[in-house]
């Protein structure tokens, strides 16, 4: 994972509200394109993204930042 991954969520983890959309923005491709595959409805794949995140950001802290955060995040 890269530097950059890491400090963009340490700044989450921080409180920063710019990382924290950062976050997001750079996932959201990936997550919705899971939900999309996994559900097969546009609004439910996008209730569930945000779901997702509203839920990775509340339990960041207990990402092993040892790992890779996707398979996490997914």
């Amino acid at each position: 994972m890269s530097d950059e991954i890491r400090q963009m969520v340490n700044r989450c983890l921080a409180g920063d509200e710019v990382a924290k959309a950062e976050f997001v923005d750079y996932f959201k491709g990936r997550v919705f394109g899971l939900c999309w595959r996994m559900l097969g409805q546009r609004q439910d794949a996008e209730d569930m993204a945000q779901e997702t995140f509203v839920r990775a950001l509340k339990n960041l802290h207990r990402w092993d930042q040892e790992r890779d955060i996707e398979p996490w995040l997914l």
